[in-house]
């Protein structure tokens, strides 16, 4: 199970929190009496959809579940069927059908636009990391011990496999969990096509709908890395076409291929942050912009037209790990994360405010 570094600055967010928990994300909101707050200090976020300008779905641990109608004024806490499992990733369908992976292998699925919730059989009991759905019927999520499940008639039934790849040179020495990495995302372009990333800079691609894997992460071995188990971990993944590529792991690192994954190399960033804690998510746009976050509040992005990665301004300091983003164009997005954080702009992130319910 991956463990999460919040770092304990509790009393900086509490500071911080304190001047705005009045505001929702529009200043002009009066304060909420703390009985009513939906989201509080010790909630943790892990994903965020955005469904419309105005309304998204942010999940977290305790199985957690809050719906926005209106861009962040208002919450409403929608009935997850769990407080025990945290929530970790979430899909959607035309803003319609979705489904939501978690722990001890939870899948939820709604078909009413997230209003009502309900349990799916996943044929395992691993913690899943990342859901994607590719249509109403094909759906993949992964996770722990190299675990993928499927479905291709929309969650009457999954099928679990652990995967092994084709050109796998772990040898018999290394541990178990080298030899069985979690996985951390999954996407597919096509019913054929699909990519996995994961543990030890895992990158691995499928032609033939998931029925057969191959490693690609061996291109990013060089002066740096000699051995794979020191590759760092790859965690988010971002198409911006079916050969541009860029995934998101450990040590501020992104790795970007512009040949279908057939090469790797790592990506230049210059940052004002240390850089020593992973990024945990990236999304990129048609015109080649981006954007990443991590788990000591970093942000960076790339303008369009540039290769380089540069540290973004928020306009307020970040306490907390960022774990999920979700952009509905290159306007309309979100940021969640820890301490109960999320982050919503409406004019391409130069400006965000925080949502405190």
């Amino acid at each position: 199970m991956r463990q999460l570094r919040a770092r304990p600055l509790r009393l900086a967010w509490f500071a911080a929190a304190a001047v705005v928990v009045g505001v929702g994300c529009h200043r002009e909101v009066e304060m909420i009496p703390l009985i009513d707050r939906k989201i509080a200090i010790t909630d943790r976020f892990y994903d965020v959809e955005a469904l419309t300008p105005d309304r998204a779905i942010v999940i977290g641990y305790g199985g957690k579940v809050l719906e926005t109608q209106d861009g962040g004024t208002s919450w409403a806490r929608v009935a997850s069927g769990t407080a025990d499992h945290a929530l970790y990733s979430l899909t959607f369908i035309d803003g319609t059908v979705g489904w939501i992976v978690g722990q001890d292998g939870l899948i939820l699925h709604t078909a009413d636009g997230g209003k009502t919730w309900q349990r799916q059989k996943s044929d395992t009991d691993r913690y899943l990391f990342s859901v994607m759905a590719l249509d109403r019927q094909r759906v993949y999520a992964v996770g722990d011990r190299s675990t993928l499940t499927m479905t291709t008639d929309g969650g009457q039934t999954w099928k679990a496999q652990q995967v092994k790849a084709i050109g796998d040179d772990m040898t018999k020495g290394v541990s178990v969990a080298a030899q069985d990495p979690v996985f951390y995302d999954v996407l597919f372009l096509d019913p054929s096509a699909g990519w996995i990333s994961g543990e030890f800079g895992k990158l691995l691609q499928t032609t033939d709908g998931g029925a057969t894997w191959t490693e690609r992460q061996k291109t990013l071995m060089g002066e740096e890395f000699f051995d794979p188990l020191d590759l760092p971990t790859l965690f988010g993944m971002s198409f911006l076409s079916p050969t541009v590529a860029v995934a998101a792991g450990l040590d501020a690192r992104l790795a970007r291929t512009a040949d279908a994954g057939a090469t790797w190399g790592w990506e230049t960033i210059e940052s004002s942050y240390p850089l020593l804690d992973p990024f945990f998510d990236v999304h990129l746009f048609p015109d080649g912009s981006g954007w990443a976050i991590g788990a000591a509040g970093q942000v960076v992005r790339r303008a369009a037209g540039e290769t380089t990665w540069r540290t973004a301004d928020l306009g307020q300091p970040i306490f907390t790990w960022l774990r999920g983003m979700s952009f509905l164009d290159q306007k309309n997005a979100w940021l969640v994360g820890g301490y109960g954080l999320i982050l919503h702009t409406t004019d391409g992130g130069e400006t965000w405010l925080p949502c405190l319910g």
